[in-house]
């Protein structure tokens, strides 16, 4: 099981309390049709379920079954997938756009493994078909998180448990590291979650979009489409499939 499946009802409560709107208003921004639309990475399907109400065809995909089952409970009849990103189970050309949001690339166990991935994106997606890619900046969390800063736990009050948050960024700034400890209001229980995530500059994610077979179109600093710098919170890069 991943950190996310391990997590549940805890991670539902944490990526609720994410920017959801921007990120959706971001979507309908830039997505040039209403679907067929692949969420990437649905999660509890905060993304998804808002789109479906406004008339987008999408179908949701995850590995996390605890998190698709939250998903299931939110919005009766949404189309669910669990599988894994390195072997997508539809059609060649089965979408015509694919959304990955809030950092769902970066948690296989290699680069190359990310390479797959989006050559299996690149297989489902119709020619000239669009998909967004929305991760960390590296650069950014380097500089706020890296080896010379010191490390200041982050408390943040839920509502059905307080979270204490450590975060370091690896020397080559490689990898994301957060070690979460858990409160749960309702017995005091402790439970402590350890999230790593591969991390990925611009020139990089680029290089491996490319080889995968896309274009780069547009790349973006956050969800109010600012121009990317390394000072950005976000790296957002919206390609097409050759």
């Amino acid at each position: 099981m991943n950190v996310f499946d391990q997590m549940g009802v805890y991670w539902a409560e944490i990526a609720d309390q994410n920017p959801t709107q921007r990120q959706i208003q971001f979507i309908k921004d830039t997505l040039e049709q209403r679907g067929p639309v692949l969420d990437l990475g649905c999660g509890t399907g905060r993304h998804m379920i808002s789109l479906i109400k406004e008339g987008y065809e999408i179908v949701g995909m995850d590995i996390s079954l605890n998190l698709l089952k939250i998903a299931k409970t939110r919005l009766s009849g949404i189309q669910l997938i669990r599988a894994d990103m390195r072997r997508l189970p539809f059609k060649t050309g089965a979408f015509a756009e694919v959304v990955s949001m809030d950092t769902s690339l970066g948690y296989l166990p290699t680069e190359k493994d990310d390479l797959q991935s989006l050559r299996e994106i690149h297989e489902t997606l119709k020619h000239g078909g669009a998909l967004i890619v929305d991760v960390f900046n590296r650069d950014q969390l380097m500089q706020k998180y890296g080896p010379k800063c010191p490390i200041t736990p982050k408390e943040k009050e839920y509502q059905s448990f307080t979270l204490s948050q450590k975060r370091t960024v690896d020397k080559d700034g490689g990898k994301l590291r957060d070690l979460w400890v858990i409160h749960d209001k309702a017995d005091w229980e402790t439970k402590v979650f350890r999230h790593v995530a591969r991390l990925y500059a611009l020139k990089d994610l680029r290089d491996l979009l490319e080889k995968a077979g896309f274009v780069v179109k547009r790349v973006y600093g956050d969800y109010e489409g600012q121009k990317f710098s390394l000072e950005s919170k976000r790296l957002i890069l919206v390609a097409t499939a050759k």
